[in-house]
């Protein structure tokens, strides 16, 4: 599976919390069309209806340094779609299912038990927790923020990339953050300074497991992983199935809590 680069995923979560009318929400949207292009503020800005400043406005705001940066990121974007097969209705929607299905229960079997109830009992005792996740793995962040809010346990989660950065940036020692990535790449994609010196408790949901440089990271405290073939089909299926899997785990562990 090809991995997102960072420009379609600050794009896209800025469509999905954004206003549909406001200028980053257009201006995200053309971005999103022209992927792969040299283009200028100017064009931009005429485009969109909005003015230069707008332009450098929304590259400061997505979290870009400025516009050079959104430049050249947009030069080298593309688009990555895996096709499972070219075959009948009825064939490719079983074959979909299927896989689906297949990488679930993959997940189900292999993930790390011991990891899981580490992160159960520290989720039982949290004073604050949130979730995060990029683009579909989102899907899985959600999940468990509604399955703990209905455990009592209040969660919270941010959709846009720039506000999961202002999250991490602002987080104490009293939070602490879970993060669903499929590759493990979460980390990788030019996160500020001041997000990668957060003090929250963090732990990351992963079903990369050769992936030594994410078990090293300083800022993680620990590592929930599963076998993956890290395809197309597997995600973000795997983690919702991960997801599910944790919610259930920390649902005993808050049931233990002294009354």
């Amino acid at each position: 599976m090809a991995y997102y680069e960072k420009l379609p995923i600050v794009l896209l979560s800025e469509l999905a919390s954004g206003r549909e009318d406001s200028y980053n929400c257009r201006i995200a949207a053309w971005l999103l069309r022209h992927l792969g292009e040299q283009v200028s503020a100017e064009e931009i800005a005429r485009a969109c209806f909005v003015s230069k400043s707008a332009v450098s406005r929304f590259c400061r705001e997505v979290g870009l340094e400025d516009f050079y940066a959104l430049r050249e990121m947009l030069a080298t974007a593309g688009k990555h779609f895996e096709r499972l097969g070219d075959t009948d209705v009825a064939s490719q929607s079983a074959r979909v299912a299927s896989l689906g299905a297949e990488s679930m229960l993959l997940a189900g079997n292999t993930i790390d038990t011991a990891a899981l109830d580490c992160l159960a009992r520290e989720i039982a005792t949290a004073p604050r927790i949130a979730c995060f996740g990029l683009l579909k793995a989102q899907a899985a962040a959600l999940n468990l923020q509604c399955d703990l809010t209905m455990l009592g346990k209040q969660a919270f989660t941010k959709i846009a990339f720039r506000e999961q950065m202002e999250y991490l940036k602002n987080a104490g020692s009293d939070d602490l953050i879970v993060v669903f990535s499929c590759r493990g790449m979460y980390f990788d994609y030019d996160l500020p300074g001041e997000a990668r010196n957060t003090q929250a408790k963090l732990w990351m949901v992963t079903g990369n497991r050769s992936r030594t440089a994410t078990q090293k990271k300083p800022l993680l405290q620990g590592v929930i992983t599963f076998e993956s073939r890290l395809d197309f089909a597997s995600h973000p299926y795997q983690l919702m199935a991960a997801a599910g899997i944790l919610a259930q785990r920390a649902a005993i562990a808050i049931s233990a809590l002294p009354a």
